[in-house]
């Protein structure tokens, strides 16, 4: 059994992958992973930095996982998937068979989507635009705003990291799935992946920024394959 780690988008939770354990093949355990939140009624990130979620999270795993693992995040989690591929591979011990990252540009490539300094109004504006929030929600903003101080804290995470340049590629297959029509992340800060490891596919999918929430089953069926089998169908760029 290949267990099938999944990290979630700034702001988001672990029901996201819900259609994906439901489909989940014969041999693939999908495990979501839940971002520790602080004792405020679940508003707040409990962790205020990556360098201080990453090591805690690569606990959780090394204490719920076995050997056999493949990590994948989308957005924010794809940054969150690599710190703790790089955290493996630097440490020694269990390491992933593979990284797969969703509608998340290159790591080394500095953060600027959209900012938690943003207010209320304006973020929720940002969110819709970007196709986060549906037209029939965005006329109704007192029901969101609730969860926006989650929303701000993994901005807020996000924007601070500054990359540490790996002193060698990394040693693992590393899959990059971009949305054609994403209007956050430029094409280039995907293929720059390819400077980060030796063996990096690029592939573009119909979609936006929402390539989890808004798969129509091209994503879920190519992380499977990568999963099962350590590579992904053609159609890399």
């Amino acid at each position: 059994m290949t267990t099938l780690v999944c990290l979630h988008h700034a702001g988001g939770n672990p029901s996201l992958f819900r259609a994906w354990a439901q489909y989940a093949p014969p041999g693939v355990n999908v495990l979501p992973v839940v971002l520790p939140t602080g004792p405020d009624s679940d508003r707040t990130r409990l962790h205020r930095s990556v360098e201080e979620l990453v090591p805690a999270l690569a606990a959780g795993l090394e204490r719920d996982v076995a050997d056999d693992f493949v990590l994948f995040g989308k957005s924010m989690g794809g940054l969150l998937a690599y710190l703790l591929a790089r955290h493996f591979e630097e440490r020694g011990g269990m390491r992933p068979k593979a990284l797969a990252v969703a509608a998340f540009g290159a790591p080394h490539v500095q953060w600027n989507y959209f900012t938690a300094e943003h207010d209320d109004d304006l973020l929720l504006a940002r969110l819709h635009a970007m196709g986060g929030i549906p037209d029939w929600l965005i006329g109704h903003p007192a029901w969101v705003r609730p969860f926006l101080g989650l929303l701000r804290d993994d901005a807020r995470m996000c924007a601070e990291y500054r990359h540490r340049p790996q002193e060698r590629p990394l040693a693992l297959p590393v899959r990059v799935f971009a949305g054609a029509t994403d209007p956050l992340v430029p094409r280039d800060a995907f293929t720059r992946w390819r400077e980060l490891g030796d063996d990096v596919e690029v592939t573009i999918l119909p979609g936006d920024h929402y390539l989890v929430s808004k798969d129509f089953g091209l994503l879920r069926r190519a992380i499977f394959s990568l999963t099962l089998q350590g590579r992904t169908p053609a159609g890399s760029i």
